[in-house]
């Protein structure tokens, strides 16, 4: 078996903004690399000019230059302040249409405006460490940019150690994954570019430099650590019948009625007010939470069960937060207060409306099962079907469904009628601890197969 290759890709342009791809390979990457610096400007010769083959070709550049030890590079001293280059941002606004394709990536730009704190990621036996980015856009959107091993190592040092003048980074091939509805990750091929001299970084920290103000708000708020439908949902988005949807599905989106009359529960949690993991500490008690290490008192979180059921299925699912006041129409606090005094929240109103109204509900599976065995899932986002659209047929969905024979035994259990009581009403609630907070999982993280063993320096 031979030595796997290594190799390191730079893109070098012109003043014309003609482009072409260098590349270094093996053990001429420690002797060559560190004479090229990104946003340098070089007169490089008796490279190895080279047809990069069609599958290798990325960003349409179609040369490729091999540097070795014999290839002469010398600095030349540039008075640019700006580099004529232009590049193709994806919109936050349309992230979502990548996200989770292997075969896709995307180029960003965004002021790096905060951090979340480092995590140590074990699978396979194989640590990782990776850190989330805040990234804002002039529009003030948010989406979180994981940095993984040395891309954290080198650019992610660079952005922490600069917080505070509002860097501008060009992440340049970004995975889009699902975290909290859209977030971005580097993966071996990603590229980041910290302040790159072009117009439209400097625009854009000036932009950040005039909204100091709005921008701590929005750092203070932490909004940016919950799901965000704005970067999820798109007007036309497609949707799966409950009978088919899967445990290995990261995330679905599914038309459906909620229900909940027959479920015995409590409808809420004691929870960090920070990271809303579940906490023993009583309401209002300071204390420091064991997961985010914030102190902060002990608050009510509004949490409960559902069945999400359409004419092919029905899946059991936990809603939280302000997704589930909503729904219950009481908050956390009232929830609390009646079961403390031994008294039901008087939801006949609740059950009543619910039969008459369809919801659009994004959902992700969780590893814990039900006492049944049943898989169950979160949903992270939910509103209501207009009436006119409650019955149209799915997008992308066959008109006549093939079930499985285990899944149309499982739904008809689900949807016995028996005694009149709905497919959950053999469900028991029993000691199931409250701690899936949906914005707090160590499994949210992405798989570190994202992490970067061969860093790009430039695009």
């Amino acid at each position: 078996m031979g030595t796997p290759t290594k190799k390191q890709k730079f893109v070098f342009y012109d003043s014309e903004s003609s482009k072409v791809e260098g590349i270094i390979f093996n053990a001429d990457i420690a002797r060559m690399s560190p004479m090229l610096q990104v946003y340098k400007k070089y007169k490089i010769s008796n490279a190895d000019v080279r047809t990069i083959p069609p599958k290798f070709q990325t960003l349409g550049l179609t040369k490729q230059w091999v540097i070795t030890s014999k290839t002469v590079i010398e600095e030349v001293n540039g008075s640019e302040d700006i580099m004529p280059v232009k590049f193709s941002f994806t919109q936050f606004a349309d992230l979502a249409e990548y996200m989770d394709d292997r075969s896709k990536s995307v180029d960003v730009l965004g002021v790096v405006i905060s951090s979340l704190a480092k995590k140590t990621i074990t699978k396979n036996s194989k640590q990782s460490n990776v850190q989330k980015f805040v990234l804002l856009n002039e529009e003030s959107q948010t989406v979180l940019l994981s940095l993984w091993d040395d891309f954290l190592n080198n650019e992610g040092q660079v952005l922490l150690n600069n917080m505070q003048s509002y860097p501008v980074i060009i992440g340049r091939r970004l995975k889009v994954t699902n975290y909290n509805g859209v977030a971005l990750s580097t993966w071996f091929d990603s590229a980041l570019l910290v302040d790159p001299p072009i117009q439209e970084a400097r625009q854009l920290k000036n932009w950040a430099m005039r909204n100091a103000k709005l921008i701590a708000e929005i750092i203070d708020a932490k909004s940016y650590i919950k799901y965000n439908p704005a970067l999820c949902f798109k007007p036309d988005q497609k949707t799966t019948l409950i009978c088919n949807v899967i445990p290995s599905q990261k995330t679905v989106w599914v038309k459906a009625k909620l229900s909940f009359e027959h479920i015995f529960q409590k409808y809420w949690y004691m929870s960090c007010a920070k990271c809303c993991r579940a906490t023993a500490a009583d309401y209002g008690i300071e204390f420091t939470c064991n997961l985010c290490k914030e102190k902060g008192p002990a608050m009510p979180r509004c949490r409960f069960d559902v069945d999400l059921s359409d004419d092919s299925g029905v899946i059991p699912a936990s809603i939280f937060g302000d997704l589930a006041e909503n729904i219950l129409t009481f908050t956390a606090l009232e929830a609390m207060d009646h079961f403390n005094q031994n008294l039901e929240l008087p939801l006949e109103f609740v059950h009543a409306r619910l039969k008459t109204k369809t919801f659009l509900v994004h959902v992700k599976p969780v590893q814990t099962q039900l006492a049944d065995a049943r898989q169950r899932y979160t949903i992270l986002y939910c509103s209501e079907v207009e009436p006119e659209f409650g019955h149209a047929q799915l997008t992308g969905e066959p008109e006549s469904v093939s079930v499985s024979a285990h899944q149309q035994t499982e739904n008809e259990h689900l949807l016995m009628t028996g005694d009149g009581g709905s497919g959950s009403k053999v469900r028991l609630r029993l000691s199931q601890k409250f701690d899936e907070a949906e914005t707090v999982d160590n499994n949210d993280f992405e798989s570190s197969d994202a992490n970067s063993k061969k860093k790009a320096k430039l695009g």
